[in-house]
């Protein structure tokens, strides 16, 4: 398994602690691709072959400004920003589009939920995988806890959304945090095997009044079985997204963690 973490690869600084400490890769932002410009796109990629890193997968995936639910979908301009963000992120060797943007899928107060778990399905089969396809990159749905979305919270119902969608690159991601907030476990991941792509990895119960921080300790929680389950299922990368008040010092005492796991 490929461990990353999520940060920014317009934060040089961070960039160069990721590569140095170990990990395999980094994980940005989806909608920083798509709104590139040609002269920011050459100095990341340039930054990349700096430091041997590179962002094989990217989070935040549409804006609140483009729905794929509801009666207002506007299928030309999602197929414009999609297509110009996998081109552009491509570049930068993406392998994996996570799908959380709980902004775009939330349900509005009325609208029926079997149409827009249609809507999505149809979003993703139609115009995501086709536009991935290009480049080589899969797209993971990301079950969110229910105080961000109400569709798909559970890792189950991201795979049935991924069965839906019918599509080889089309898939499901598990994030610690959110199975934690949801009621999800290991054993749901091991039931679901071979249906996880990727995956998100923090500290769920956090410390100190602070929940979704970077995991430290092998003592703080049980870690091992999630990252067990995600091997037994070969899942192919877990990158670490979570709040952090010291990357320079959180990122290499992370990292170790995972690799002993």
């Amino acid at each position: 398994m490929r461990f990353g973490v999520c940060t920014g690869i317009d934060n040089e600084a961070n960039v160069k602690i990721a590569a140095e400490c170990g990990y395999d890769y980094i994980e940005c932002g989806f909608q920083m691709f798509a709104n590139a410009t040609e002269e920011q796109l050459a100095e990341w990629e340039e930054r990349e072959k700096k430091y041997k890193i590179y962002a094989e997968a990217a989070n935040c995936f549409l804006p609140g400004s483009l729905p794929v639910t509801g009666d207002d979908v506007d299928y030309d301009a999602l197929t414009d920003f999609v297509s110009r963000g996998m081109k552009n992120s491509a570049r930068l060797g993406l392998k994996i589009v996570v799908f959380g943007s709980s902004g775009a899928r939330n349900i509005r107060e009325g609208f029926s939920y079997e149409k827009a778990i249609r809507q999505m399905a149809y979003f993703l089969r139609e115009i995501a995988s086709p536009e991935a396809a290009k480049y080589g990159i899969s797209v993971v749905t990301e079950p969110l806890q229910k105080a961000e979305t109400n569709i798909i919270n559970t890792v189950k119902e991201g795979v049935m959304l991924a069965a839906m969608a019918d599509r080889d690159n089309i898939r499901c991601l598990a994030d610690l945090f959110h199975m934690e907030q949801c009621g999800d476990t290991a054993a749901d991941i091991l039931m679901i095997k071979d249906s996880i792509l990727h995956a998100h990895i923090s500290n769920p119960v956090g410390r100190n009044g602070k929940k979704r921080i970077y995991p430290l300790s092998a003592d703080e929680f049980d870690y091992k079985s999630f990252i067990d389950a995600l091997k037994a299922g070969s899942c192919e990368r877990c990158s670490i997204e979570a709040s952090v008040s010291d990357f320079a010092a959180e990122a290499p005492a992370a990292i170790q963690l995972l690799r002993s796991l």
